[in-house]
């Protein structure tokens, strides 16, 4: 699917980034409500005064559908997470109580203040808030359609789905479209309204239906529906680690192709790496010392570069206590007679930076 950039697009028209507590159109005189009217006129005769009342002129008044749906809302969650919910509202500006069928979408967009979609909710689910506490409540709020909204009053609905566990990805972006249906019974969905022609002439006695909302992003003008779009965000980090361990000298070979043998020193190298898609921060690496080794003093290397489990370069060296001159560089590290430990400030994502320390095979 391409990747649409919307700008401005959605500060307008039937489906709005505005706060919800934002002014709109009031729904004005009740559809069906008659209203009749008569003229009188006066004049004299010979100086009397007289006057003549006219006929009764009535007519209906014909409903104005028209909505707004409300978004623009930033849901933090976490990977691999179920049943994460963001909310919308939707106003009934039509003049006559209006039911309103609902449906949740996905879009792949590009919305400045919501982010660029590059993931899809999984199991999304559209529920109305029933109790209007404005919190979703699995056991209560089930309703999936809005029922019988009162013009110029507004109800909260909320889309629920799941988080897929895939590394690396962070922006979802969803919309809520709501569709004008017909109202008069409750507890029953109404059938979706229609316009009237505009090539049918106005009666005065009966009630036609006229759509007014304006248009917005993926919603035309005059169609009965409002959209709006709001996004979840994954902050969380997928970190990972390898760990190997490299000859590096022994007493017999020295430093051509050694072996592990007692006396020799072994290089560990411990590789995290951060998948994404959140930053990591105050990463801290800890090793227990194996049986069978004997640590070096003051081996500790921290923040260098890994690549395939190895390290490629060592980073700052780190002495075996948490005081002195060495703990003013970025990285820091000590031992304690039994745990290496080595400390990250920051893992920016897809960056992999090691500790290394050495032992000699006892």
């Amino acid at each position: 699917m391409r990747n649409i950039v919307i700008k401005s697009a959605l500060l307008c028209g039937s489906a709005t980034l505005a706060a919800w507590s934002g002014t709109a159109q009031a729904a004005g005189t009740e559809a069906g409500t008659s209203i009749p009217n008569q003229a009188s006129v006066s004049y004299s005769v010979g100086g009397t005064q007289q006057s003549v009342d006219s006929n009764v002129a009535t007519f209906v008044v014909d409903k104005k559908v028209n909505l707004t749906v409300t978004g623009g809302v930033i849901t933090q969650t976490a990977i691999g997470t179920n049943d994460q919910v963001t909310a919308f509202q939707v106003t009934n500006l039509t003049n006559a109580t209006q039911d309103f069928h609902l449906t949740p979408d996905q879009q792949n967009l590009s919305i400045p203040i919501l982010g660029a979609d590059n993931f899809d909710m999984s199991n999304l689910r559209v529920f109305v808030d029933v109790n209007g506490n404005g919190t979703y409540e699995a056991g209560i709020d089930t309703a999936t359609y809005i029922d019988e909204l009162r013009p110029d009053t507004s109800v909260t609905v909320f889309l629920v789905g799941n988080v897929p566990n895939v590394p690396g990805e962070d922006i979802a972006i969803v919309s809520l479209s709501a569709q004008a249906a017909a109202g008069g019974q409750a507890g029953t969905e109404g059938t979706t309204l229609v316009a009237t022609s505009l090539l049918q002439a106005d009666s005065p006695s009966t009630m036609d239906i006229v759509f007014a909302d304006a248009s917005g992003t993926f919603d035309l003008a005059r169609d009965g529906i409002g959209r709006a779009f709001n996004a979840y965000k994954i902050g969380t980090a997928a970190v990972s680690m390898t760990k190997t361990a490299r000859v590096i000298s022994d007493p017999i070979n020295l430093l051509v192709n050694p072996r592990a043998i007692p006396g020799a020193v072994v290089e560990y190298c411990l590789t995290v790496s951060n998948a994404g898609p959140g930053i990591a921060t105050s990463v801290s690496v800890t090793d227990q010392l194996p049986a069978g080794t004997t640590y070096i003093p003051n081996s500790l290397a921290v923040g260098g570069v890994g690549s395939g489990g190895h390290c490629v370069l060592n980073g700052t060296t780190e002495d075996d206590d948490t005081t002195g001159t060495d703990e003013s560089d970025l990285y820091g590290g000590s031992f304690n007679g039994s745990v290496v430990r080595g400390d990250i400030p920051s893992l920016a994502v897809g960056v992999s930076l090691t500790a290394a320390f050495r032992v000699t095979v006892n």
